[in-house]
């Protein structure tokens, strides 16, 4: 997604944005999971630089984990329920999540707000120049490589609409996802660090 793209798009709930991917981006062809509650390997798109997301986790989270999966509806794990993005489209669905949990969301879950705490840290190291291993992952950044304008806004966003979020707090967002495994740290993100505190 780039900065256009988001202009056209800022307005919508998070169910728009949902059915907005789906047109974008198609729905997938197969289950998240198998009835045994074990992910289904189909249902992977990373090669194109896409990822899957769980429409309903608005309602619980962490959807794609089994044991917490099997604690809730069958249903949301079927192909008509998977959103395909890319990391950009993610985080926003995350922070939309926030802006709109539903209101028969899953008692004591914080919808929305852990998947931006995952999302951030990792995109802050690849936006300051790390090069992942994985070739899925290298994939999924390909695709938003010439987006970190777009990514700002998002964070801008976030920063504005969720600081009253009670699980929010800005340290989130200077975070180094690869720090914890000794393969890059918070001071070679300390450019986009300084972009954050500026938003």
């Amino acid at each position: 997604m780039n900065c256009s793209e988001y202009e056209n798009i800022k307005h919508f709930t998070y169910g728009e944005y949902c059915d907005y991917l789906q047109k974008k981006h198609g729905i997938g062809k197969y289950d998240y999971m198998t009835k045994s509650w074990n992910k289904n390997a189909k249902c992977t798109r990373t090669k194109e630089g896409l990822i899957a997301h769980h429409k309903y986790e608005n309602c619980a989270i962490m959807l794609s984990k089994k044991e917490i999966a099997m604690l809730n509806p069958f249903e949301w794990q079927l192909a008509k329920n998977i959103v395909y993005c890319d990391y950009l489209e993610h985080l926003l669905l995350h922070v939309l999540i926030c802006e709109y949990p539903s209101e028969e969301k899953n008692d004591f879950e914080a919808v929305g707000i852990g998947g931006v705490k995952l999302i951030v840290p990792e995109l802050n190291d690849f936006y300051s120049g790390w090069v992942a291993n994985e070739e899925w992952r290298r994939n999924c950044h390909d695709l938003i490589k010439g987006d970190k304008d777009a990514y700002l806004t998002i964070i801008k966003r976030f920063k504005s609409s969720c600081k009253n979020n009670l699980f929010f707090s800005e340290d989130c967002l200077y975070k180094s996802f690869n720090e914890q495994y000794g393969l890059w740290t918070s001071k070679q993100n300390k450019s986009i660090y300084n972009d954050i505190k500026s938003l």
